[in-house]
């Protein structure tokens, strides 16, 4: 349980600091062109398939990497600090914005070269990098989709990562390889415990990737930005935490891998629906 408690408290960590970052961008005209999409339309389907073609590019180019390049290890490395960088930049830059705060951009730059130092200098600052990371991401693409849109990429993303995990299993084999890295694409619960068949401590873990905490919370930004709705963007993060839940439930009674986003999305969805339905 202890584990089910702390992947679920990072997971709501992540999603109300998306949240927060989400409806500033939202509600700012002056953002409009941190817009991720190519043509920059929140309304355009195409936009959907397109990054869904991008993702598995991108699957397909990391497991070629991890296979075949011999300096993989700082590849990625090198990747994660860009991606920490920039994804830390727009948190810290937003809420110092917000807050009124001076030398917000200096101070902006300062948090985010920090955050990357201490990261790299201590391997326990991944989860918080995660967390951060995959707010940030999160925040950007629900704020870059309407909610169709939305909707038809976390469909397509839900049913990839089915096939990743049950059927290519390419999704498995990438996780294993990044936690050896200890990089901060994933969140993790990690403690020791004494086994008697064994008869030593061995280290059991549970992680769940920033892509499974991006998603619900793109969802949970394109609820809130298609009517404005706070109790629709809380009602995705609702569902999705129940999703979490019984996800993690089934992973650490079974010891199996599980692709997480389909129930996550699946409850989300449904979440939203019902609010949509009983609270409008």
């Amino acid at each position: 349980m202890n584990h089910i408690a702390r992947i679920v408290a990072m997971f709501l960590i992540a999603q109300f600091i998306g949240l927060f970052v989400g409806i500033q961008l939202v509600g700012n005209p002056v953002y409009n062109d941190l817009n991720v999409t190519p043509n920059q339309q929140p309304g355009d389907m195409g936009n959907s398939f397109l990054f869904i073609l991008y993702v598995i590019l991108v699957a397909v180019i990391v497991v070629l990497v991890i296979r075949y390049v011999k300096w993989s290890h700082s590849l990625f490395r090198l990747f994660e600090v860009v991606m920490i960088f920039g994804t830390s930049s727009l948190v810290f830059f937003i809420f110092l914005t917000y807050f009124g705060v001076p030398y917000y951009m200096e101070i902006t730059v300062a948090l985010s070269l920090l955050l990357v130092l201490l990261k790299v200098k201590r391997p326990e600052f991944r989860n918080v990098a995660a967390i951060i990371s995959s707010a940030a991401a999160g925040a950007l693409f629900g704020f870059s989709f309407d909610m169709i849109p939305a909707l038809i990429f976390i469909t397509f993303a839900s049913l990839y990562d089915f096939v990743s995990v049950f059927v290519t299993k390419h999704m498995i084999y990438m996780a294993k390889e990044m936690s050896k890295m200890d990089l901060s694409f994933t969140i993790s619960s990690r403690e020791k415990r004494y086994v008697k068949a064994h008869k030593k401590e061995e280290e059991f873990s549970v992680e769940l990737g920033s892509g499974d905490i991006a998603l619900p919370l793109m969802l949970a930004v394109s609820a809130y930005r298609f009517d404005f709705s706070f109790i629709d963007a809380f009602a995705v993060v609702f569902g999705a935490t129940v999703g979490l839940v019984i996800v993690l439930y089934y992973v650490t009674k079974n010891k199996v891998f599980l692709p997480a986003l389909p129930p996550l999305c699946f409850f989300g969805v449904l979440s939203f629906g019902l609010s949509r339905l009983l609270l409008h």
